[in-house]
């Protein structure tokens, strides 16, 4: 009965997240840890913040996928929370936000670019700061630009991760990359695998299998993450105990619905022709072994790019996830680099 009754908690969501502490293990005074739900375009979403110091700059991230919610990795934003209040997202349809699944219609690009600008609103006049500096990973990278140009007002820079600037495009590279690596390495199963699918854009339900075949060859290939950290995002979130029991067992499920309902909206981005411009800073952070969103693609379009001041930077030992797979260089890159960007 005992055991039953410290389960209770777990049964539903989670509103639990770590003290921010300090080396004697005491929370540290004026810091800010916490988890809880808003209404974001009508609909119930998770929202974590933390940070050692509530009076920091913020950093809004938003998480890939389409669906891959990133409340699972608070462990691996210790730095950040050292200098920035860290604000993390479930969007609607993923992770602890993932019964705003409802209304389906809802699930697409615009709707979350919606969401994206009503939340920086809150968190601007919650913190009583004037702006924040947005962190797209991935698919979040093509919400972050879309709302940076919808509402520049909002946002001192915009950085990215593993930049999504024309999926179809970028399928195209990553298969081609896919077939040349597989012949390299003398792998006849994936090459015959692969020269099955066809060559993409992979479009429809049947593109969504050919496609998430292809993703499975670029992590065993290295093109999605290289560092020799293991990547282990099912592992992270079993630890989290920023998810009840209820939502991690929904998690994955949570994550194929939000992708494909959205793989329409994502296999149509071409950020050249929608986002041409922008009025903020914007920093490309790009892996050089990315193959999931090839950095030939975000080079092209960081060329054609028009903005008050723009700069890619390379991080030499990662491939889709540079913001993880080199945590010390990224936080540095933030610190160095962007924030000062923001003073101007």
């Amino acid at each position: 009965m005992i055991a039953l009754v410290s389960l209770l908690p777990q049964l539903g969501s989670s509103t639990r997240t770590r003290p921010i502490r300090d080396s004697q293990g005491r929370t540290v005074p004026g810091s800010v840890a916490r988890l809880e739900p808003l209404t974001l375009g009508g609909v119930r979403q998770w929202l974590l913040v933390r940070g050692q110091c509530a009076e920091s700059p913020i950093l809004l991230k938003l998480h890939g996928g389409p669906g891959q919610a990133e409340m699972t990795t608070v462990g691996l934003n210790g730095l950040l929370e050292n200098d920035f209040v860290v604000a993390e997202w479930d969007q609607r349809g993923s992770g602890k936000s993932g019964a705003a699944i409802q209304p389906a219609t809802a699930m697409n690009v615009s709707q979350l670019v919606a969401d994206t600008i009503e939340l920086t609103e809150h968190l601007t006049q919650r913190f009583g700061k004037p702006k924040v500096i947005v962190v797209g990973h991935s698919w979040g990278s093509v919400l972050g630009l879309m709302a940076v140009q919808r509402r520049p007002d909002l946002f001192s820079a915009f950085v990215s991760t593993g930049l999504i600037a024309n999926f179809a495009k970028g399928q195209q590279v990553a298969y081609r990359f896919l077939l040349a690596e597989s012949r390299r390495r003398g792998n006849t199963k994936a090459f015959t695998e692969l020269s099955s699918l066809g060559s993409p854009p992979y479009a429809g339900t049947e593109g969504i299998a050919k496609w998430r075949r292809c993703a499975r060859w670029l992590g065993e290939f290295g093109a999605l993450w290289h560092s020799s950290e293991k990547f282990d995002r099912v592992g992270w979130m079993l630890a989290s105990i920023e998810y009840s029991w209820p939502e991690k067992l929904r998690f994955s499920r949570a994550a194929k619905r939000s992708f494909d309902l959205l793989y329409a909206d994502l296999l149509s981005v071409n950020l050249s022709e929608t986002v041409p411009r922008v009025e903020v800073p914007v920093f490309f952070a790009e892996g050089r072994h990315d193959r999931m969103a090839p950095i030939e693609v975000a080079e092209r379009y960081f060329t054609s790019l028009i903005a008050s001041r723009k700069e890619l930077v390379w991080f030499e030992n990662s491939a889709h996830f540079p913001q993880w797979e080199e945590r010390a260089r990224f936080h540095e890159f933030l610190l160095k680099t962007v924030l000062p960007a923001t003073a101007v």
